[in-house]
C-alpha cells in the first residue's frame, strides 16, 4: 500500500513489484500459499497542493530521470500554480501538453519516447468521457497512468502480458470494523497462478472520518497515518521509509506516533529506502520522484534488484 497525494513514484512502483515477485517465489520455496496479492495506492484529493513541494509539483511539471527537460502540463500557468494552495483534486492537466511531452521525447529518442504508456491512459479516459475541452483531472490521469506503468514494468519483471484495466467500486474494512466505499481504477492480472490486483483510489473520506473519530484536539489537521494504522491492523503493509531514520521529517515521526497512540496499531512497513540508490549514484537526492521512461525500465529493474537483493 502507498500513501501518496497523487500517485506513487516510478521508483517506488518498480521496487514494490520486485518485492511482490520475491514474496511469491519465497512463499513457494518455503511451502506457504499465496492466492492473491493486492497493492493499493491511496490518493488524497482534499490535501492542499503546493508546487514548491517536489513530491506534488512533479505531477504538474514532469521530469524524466537522466534528462534535463521539464514539461509543464497543467492547464494553469506555472506562475499561478506557484501560488496555488487549494485542493489537489481541483487541478486539471492539458491533454495537448501531455501529448506534446510524449512527442518531444519521441523525437529526442528517434523511435519510442518511453512515455507511450501515458497515451494509453489518455485514450482510456477519452473513451470514458473523462476528458472535457482537452482537460483531464490530475488524479484520473496519474492514477490510471500508474497502472499502465505497472503493466510495462511487469512485462520485464514477471513476463506478464495478459491484464485488464477498468474502473472499480468496492468496500474496504478497517481493523476497527469501520467500512468505507472506495472507487477508482483497477489492474488485474495473474502470475504463477496467483491473482494480482493493483488499485488506485482517493482515500480523503477515510482519512477525514478516522481523523475526526480519533483526534480529540486540532481536528483541522488531518493525520492520514491514523487510517494507515487501522489498515495495518487489517493486514495491509505500507511501502514507506522507516520513520525512525534520522532523514525522516520530524512531523512525519509525530504523525506515526500519534497514529499508534490513538489506534493501538503499529503501521507495518516494507521499507522503500532511496538512500541505497543515492549511495550507489543511481539517483541524486531530489531525483527519486522523477519518471523512469519505458526504454530505461529493464536496466533500472536489474540495477534495483541487485542493490536491494531481491
Amino acid at each position: 500500500m502507498f500513501l501518496r497525494q497523487i500517485a506513487p513514484f516510478n521508483i517506488e512502483t518498480i521496487l514494490s513489484l520486485l518485492y511482490i515477485e520475491w514474496a511469491i517465489k519465497s512463499a513457494y520455496e518455503y511451502g506457504y500459499k499465496i492466492n492473491k496479492v493486492t497493492l493499493d495506492s491511496l490518493q488524497w484529493k482534499d490535501d492542499k497542493f503546493s508546487f514548491n513541494n517536489r513530491e506534488k509539483g512533479i505531477f504538474v511539471r514532469p521530469q524524466i530521470l537522466y534528462s534535463e527537460s521539464q514539461y509543464p502540463i497543467a492547464v494553469e500557468p506555472m506562475r499561478k500554480l506557484r501560488e496555488y494552495r487549494d485542493r489537489i483534486g481541483d487541478i486539471y492537466l492539458d491533454v495537448n501538453k501531455i501529448i506534446e511531452m510524449i512527442e518531444k521525447n519521441r523525437l529526442k529518442h528517434m523511435e519510442e519516447s518511453g512515455l507511450e504508456y501515458m497515451k494509453k491512459s489518455l485514450d482510456y479516459l477519452i473513451q470514458k468521457g473523462k476528458v472535457t475541452n482537452d482537460r483531464v483531472n490530475i488524479l484520473d490521469f496519474w492514477g490510471l497512468t500508474t497502472l499502465y506503468y505497472i503493466v510495462e514494468v511487469s512485462k520485464h519483471i514477471s513476463g506478464i502480458n495478459n491484464y485488464k484495466i477498468d474502473e472499480f467500486k468496492d468496500k474496504i474494512k478497517l481493523a476497527n470494523e469501520d467500512v468505507f466505499d472506495i472507487s477508482g481504477y483497477e489492474l488485474t492480472s495473474k502470475y504463477k497462478g496467483k491473482e494480482l490486483k493493483f488499485r488506485i483510489y482517493d482515500g480523503s473520506h477515510i482519512y477525514e472520518k478516522e481523523n475526526e473519530k480519533y483526534k480529540k484536539e486540532d481536528k483541522t489537521k488531518v493525520n492520514a497515518y491514523i487510517t494507515l494504522a487501522l489498515l495495518s491492523g487489517s493486514g495491509y503493509i505500507l511501502l514507506e521509509e522507516d520513520p525512525e531514520k534520522p532523514s525522516v521529517d520530524q512531523k512525519i515521526r509525530e504523525f506515526y506516533k500519534e497514529a499508534k497512540d490513538k489506534t493501538g496499531y503499529d503501521i507495518l512497513l516494507l521499507e522503500t529506502d532511496e538512500k541505497k540508490l543515492i549511495e550507489r549514484g543511481i539517483i541524486i537526492e531530489d531525483s527519486y520522484v522523477e519518471f523512469v521512461s519505458k526504454d530505461k525500465v529493464k536496466k533500472f529493474i536489474d540495477t534495483i534488484s541487485k542493490i536491494y537483493g531481491i
